[in-house]
């Protein structure tokens, strides 16, 4: 096992979880912990599979199967990264940085399951607001990324690829995703999208990351018929940010599921052919016109072999109770 402790020293994000003023210290990362090493990039604001995504991926980690080294949020809402916070500090993994995009967005979105005034909004939720740093995503990409074994991370982006866009604009950036980074899922529509590689003005920004991501890129789009999270209020506690977040969303309340795309693309990049099938001939479309061809290693798309072992996939892990703190 090969342990790597990073220092990140990073520019910090005007927003701060606690609400004071001043540097947050550098945290430690290790970065050698067993599974395959992760970082997920999400639009966590207007819906809610984004959640249970995250929540797939802790109990991913909690089994072994990855090690998430950070999370990236490619949307503008600033109670946003509290609310990653108080789900990454629910499994006892509050340490996990948050990368932001500081740019900003056309016509962004709302979110039902944060600053809403409703009792327990999940960014209100319980997080420590020293144990860990909100900056800049590019930057914290590349110190992450420096400290990886080479092809061996891999990226997983549900939502918008504004920052994946800014990292691959960047020299050092660039390089650093050619040889560290082993994969890119991309949750997105595989012809003519209308939300993830469109909404906001940046279907521009899409095709720049399909046209130069250096190394293997896979889209999937499948899970708007697998609904899950309906067992979160029966098999979770209240003070579950994720159960939470589904009890708000769109004003829901308990045991109402919800489409499960970005699950989807979280458990193919964790599991690949093992539950399903990849195809490498082909090619997609974007609204503006731009299209791309699929071939064996460089650009593909996933989908289930079977949508029902793969949605009780979903909500397993999804279920699956935080490990202990140390």
């Amino acid at each position: 096992m090969n342990r790597n402790i990073v220092y990140i020293v990073l520019v910090l994000f005007p927003f701060c979880m606690c609400q004071v003023s001043g540097i947050t210290p550098p945290q430690t990362i290790e970065s050698g912990e067993a599974g395959i090493p992760v970082i997920y990039e999400t639009d966590m604001t207007l819906d809610v599979d984004d959640v249970g995504a995250l929540a797939v991926l802790h109990g991913l980690q909690t089994e072994g199967k990855v090690n998430i080294l950070g999370v990236c949020y490619n949307e503008v809402h600033k109670s946003a990264p509290a609310a990653i916070d108080a789900i990454n500090t629910y499994y006892n993994r509050g340490t996990i940085p948050i990368g932001i995009y500081r740019k900003e967005l056309n016509e962004p979105d709302p979110s039902d399951y944060y600053s809403n005034d409703h009792d327990y909004d999940v960014d209100n939720m319980m997080h420590d607001p020293f144990d860990n740093m909100v900056a800049d995503a590019v930057a914290m990409y590349k110190h992450i990324l420096k400290t990886q074994e080479d092809n061996s991370v891999v990226i997983i982006s549900v939502g918008f690829l504004n920052n994946l866009h800014d990292l691959l604009k960047d020299p050092e950036g660039f390089e650093l995703v050619q040889r560290k980074v082993k994969l890119l899922a991309v949750m997105g529509g595989l012809n003519n999208d209308w939300f993830n590689l469109t909404r906001h003005d940046l279907v521009d920004q899409s095709q720049y990351v399909l046209e130069n991501w250096p190394g293997t890129l896979v889209t999937t789009h499948v899970g708007g018929d697998m609904i899950t999270g309906e067992t979160l209020t029966s098999t979770s506690p209240p003070h579950n940010p994720v159960r939470r977040a589904f009890e708000l969303e769109w004003h829901q309340g308990p045991d109402i599921g919800r489409s499960s795309w970005d699950q989807v693309t979280v458990l193919y990049a964790v599991y690949g052919s093992k539950y399903y099938n990849e195809e490498w001939d082909g090619g997609g479309s974007l609204k503006n016109g731009y299209t791309w061809t699929y071939s064996r290693g460089n650009r593909g798309y996933a989908a289930p072999k079977n949508d029902k072992e793969v949605e009780d996939e979903i909500e397993r892990l999804m279920t699956l109770k935080p490990q202990l703190a140390n």
